[in-house]
């Protein structure tokens, strides 16, 4: 949830650039072309909002599932009769260990079963941090870009000092949280790399000697 909220802030100071940019483009050109470029700019970044938003949404949607389950898992351990009824049915569905059966399957497909499911998970947390990083480096890129025409602008005197001022403050904020998702990244790789050793360990026992 924390990097959907980093992202965010990332993309809606890009809005906030951009909009800059494309005002100062605008410059120039008349009272009409600045309004145009000004409502663009607005429509750029709400629209950048609301996918965000709804994204945010599905997180939350996804999560509030998950603690729903939690809690109704809970409410049947403190219920003696539904504690029993899902003990029973642990028990039956259980056994994987000692060649019973799971849902149909023997020990051994179950087990297989569970690391496809390990390795899925893997997978997605890997094609995460890949999207993670293709937004890091088109930040950076960004971020070089917005500096080179602050200067430039500057050289031209097309801006005031009071404008470079807060664009610079803008360009600062972006660094910084495209600092804090580097991070991220950085946690998540480690976390998929422990997760990959964890399952290469179950998959490929080393035999003792």
């Amino acid at each position: 949830m924390k990097h959907i909220k980093i992202i965010a802030s990332i993309v809606m100071l890009f809005a906030f650039i951009g909009t800059q940019q494309l005002m100062a483009q605008g410059q120039g050109k008349g009272k009409e072309k600045s309004v145009e470029v000004k409502q663009k700019g607005k429509e750029k970044a709400k629209q950048a909002k609301e996918e965000l938003e709804q994204e945010a949404k599905q997180k939350k949607e996804k999560t509030q599932g998950k603690k729903e389950k939690i809690e109704k898992s809970k409410d049947q351990d403190r219920d003696p009769k539904l504690k029993e009824k899902k003990d029973k049915k642990e028990y039956k569905g259980k056994g994987n260990a000692y060649g019973r059966d799971k849902n149909g399957m023997s020990g051994r497909e179950f087990g297989q079963m569970r690391s496809n499911e390990a390795k899925e998970k893997i997978e997605e947390q890997e094609r995460n941090i890949r999207e993670r990083e293709d937004i890091l480096r088109r930040g950076r890129e960004r971020v070089k870009k917005a500096n080179e025409r602050i200067k430039e602008s500057r050289e031209k005197k097309e801006i005031t000092d009071e404008e470079v001022k807060v664009k610079e403050e803008v360009i600062r904020k972006t660094n910084e949280r495209l600092s804090e998702l580097s991070k991220k990244i950085e946690e998540q790789k480690e976390k998929v790399k422990k997760d990959k050793e964890a399952l290469s360990k179950i998959l490929f026992p080393k035999e003792e000697k």
